[in-house]
């Protein structure tokens, strides 16, 4: 073998030992950075807060027929009842709620299970809904 093959084959060695550290270090750095966003998407799905402290606002909500949990979170979101869309569909899927029709009255107050529970109850403003689906 001549001194310029092993040369190479040295030379190659080194990129390949310096790309695998980078990789790792990357990877490392993602680990480390992904942490504390696993926990807050954690906390934010199973942590039972709300938007405001009692008393809170009311706000008025019509969930029509056939209104799909994204359009909901969406509505909540622009009205200022819930702080994360994707926190709160993720509850209605893991909870197995069941949307019914209806003008809705929410508090700011209120944890996003209370109001899944509601919907998923059929509670209205008027505290009762007769015609469940």
């Amino acid at each position: 073998m001549s001194k310029e093959t092993t040369s190479k084959r040295k030379t190659k060695r080194r990129v390949a030992s310096f790309f695998g550290r980078l990789i790792m270090y990357i990877m490392i750095l993602g680990l480390i950075a992904g942490i504390p966003f696993a926990y807050n998407f954690g906390h934010s799905v199973f942590y039972a807060s709300s938007v405001d402290s009692p008393p809170g606002n009311n706000v008025q909500v019509n969930i029509t027929e056939g209104m799909n949990f994204d359009e909901l979170a969406d509505i909540l979101y622009d009205k200022g009842v819930i702080e994360n869309k994707f926190s709160f569909k993720i509850q209605a899927k893991f909870f197995e709620i069941r949307m019914h029709a209806g003008d809705y009255t929410f508090n700011t107050s209120q944890t996003t299970r209370q109001m899944l529970e509601m919907i998923d109850d059929g509670v209205l403003e008027n505290n009762v809904n007769d015609n469940k689906s």
